[in-house]
């Protein structure tokens, strides 16, 4: 199991040195999405607190890319493998369910993709489900495995998808896979657009 990658308050630090990077004041970059001065605060400095709606989110990456559109450079061109983060957070099929639940507390992702020893996508688990799970019959967590409670695998990408086709997929899935000879070679979620930003 790998579990490593930027923490969401990397993230917000990102997006902040974005937007100072452009001489952006809040206040604009606000103006320019129609959100709240405060929101586009707490996107800088607590977004885990703030969860914001992937709507929220995209409306600040479509502000911040036209307006870097319009001095030379547009998130909104670039391709999922410039953008998709390599190092995956996932489990395999035979991982127990409580190693999947440390790496939910770990990590708070909503979802983990499942992945075989090849890295080829099997399913996906829910931290919703590992909530039910271990509430409902938690000496079960160190016995049953992650295989007997995937769900379908997140939709799976090229490296050469466009960023502007990520945006309906996220709003549905919050993660998406991209696979190269259907191994997975990477993942974006919502925090590698950001990042990115």
């Amino acid at each position: 199991m790998d579990i490593s990658m930027k923490s969401p308050d990397e993230v917000s630090a990102a997006l902040r040195d974005a937007r100072k990077a452009m001489g952006v004041s809040q206040k604009k970059l606000a103006k320019m999405c129609g959100l709240s001065q405060s929101t586009i605060a707490r996107l800088e400095t607590d977004i885990t607190r703030l969860n914001p709606s992937y709507q929220t989110v995209f409306q600040v990456m479509d502000a911040l890319a036209g307006f870097r559109g319009a001095h030379g450079e547009d998130l909104l061109s670039r391709k999922a493998g410039e953008i998709m983060h390599r190092r995956i957070i996932y489990v395999g099929p035979e991982d127990t369910l409580a190693s999947a639940i440390e790496a939910f507390k770990d990590y708070d992702f909503p979802q983990l993709p499942v992945l075989d020893s090849d890295r080829h996508a099997l399913g996906t688990v829910y931290q919703k489900d590992m909530l039910g799970i271990a509430t409902q019959a938690p000496d079960m967590i160190h016995r049953r495995l992650v295989g007997s409670v995937m769900k379908g695998a997140l939709p799976q990408i090229d490296r050469g998808t466009a960023i502007t086709g990520l945006k309906p997929i996220l709003e549905n899935t919050g993660a998406v896979l991209v696979v190269h000879n259907g191994r997975a070679v990477g993942i974006i979620t919502i925090y590698d657009i950001l990042k990115n930003i």
